[in-house]
């Protein structure tokens, strides 16, 4: 569910209305975006006031908040409102802001956007200047975040476009320019899955543990026809390499002789 509000008033009716209606978790609009065309990416689009709102109605039902933001004001003022996951943050440019991320357990939920054959392309110069602008930062915002220690999670940001998800395997694999295979898939499994724990009750997932293989928890399961520890990109092509899917125990793929 989409909703905007402002005010305090505004903000706690629209984060309890989208919790009812069975959201585990919320995610804001702390700052500028690429996509749209009036919001330039250094404003801020709360006041910590606001934020803190969110955060506090969200705790209420036992879960946490992210924001995508992309700057250092934006992400500081989040951070103090108690958010706890950042979605881009490609324009960090302080190490003040990653100090404050890693101290107070916040995530950095990035993607591996580059300006390469995969970009979005659109249909007007304000979205591609502000795309440009924000990919420049991708592999500056990885390296400052691992380095400072900073949990980070992956995410992949395929908006507007359902069979964009067929290629999310390829995004993985765009990882390796900053991570070590084992570093990415342990990042797109277990890390996320410890990210998406934040929801508590209201994860989804409720009939076990999520991101590790053990009796009881559930099932997601791939089996690669490779090694992706010393290839990833074995990932980047599942019809070719991924002999068998399971979810939630349930086997949707298996071409196992």
């Amino acid at each position: 569910m989409f909703a905007t509000g402002d005010g305090i008033a505004e903000v706690t009716k629209r984060t309890r209305e989208i919790l009812r209606m069975g959201a585990t978790q919320i995610k804001i609009a702390g700052g500028g975006g690429v996509t749209s065309i009036y919001d330039p990416l250094d404003v801020q689009e709360y006041t910590f006031e606001e934020i803190k709102t969110i955060v506090d109605v969200a705790a209420t039902w036992n879960t946490y908040v992210a924001a995508h933001i992309f700057t250092d004001a934006s992400i500081q003022t989040a951070i103090r409102a108690g958010v706890k996951s950042i979605e881009h943050g490609n324009l960090i440019m302080e190490e003040e802001t990653l100090q404050m991320m890693k101290d107070n357990g916040v995530w950095l939920s990035a993607q591996p956007l580059i300006d390469d054959e995969d970009r979005l392309v659109f249909d007007n110069p304000i979205s591609t200047a502000k795309w440009i602008e924000v990919t420049d930062g991708t592999g500056r915002n990885y390296e400052a975040a691992k380095a400072m220690g900073v949990k980070i999670a992956f995410g992949t940001d395929m908006l507007f476009d359902p069979a964009a998800a067929a290629r999310q395997g390829k995004m993985v694999t765009k990882l390796k320019n900053w991570f070590t295979p084992f570093e990415a898939l342990k990042m797109v499994t277990s890390d996320n899955a410890e990210l998406l724990m934040l929801s508590g009750p209201r994860h989804p997932y409720q009939e076990g543990p999520l991101g590790v293989i053990a009796e009881g928890a559930y099932a997601d399961l791939i089996l690669v026809d490779g090694n992706p520890l010393e290839d990833l990109d074995l990932v980047g092509d599942a019809e070719a390499n991924f002999d068998l899917i399971m979810k939630d125990g349930v086997i949707y793929k298996n071409t196992i002789e």
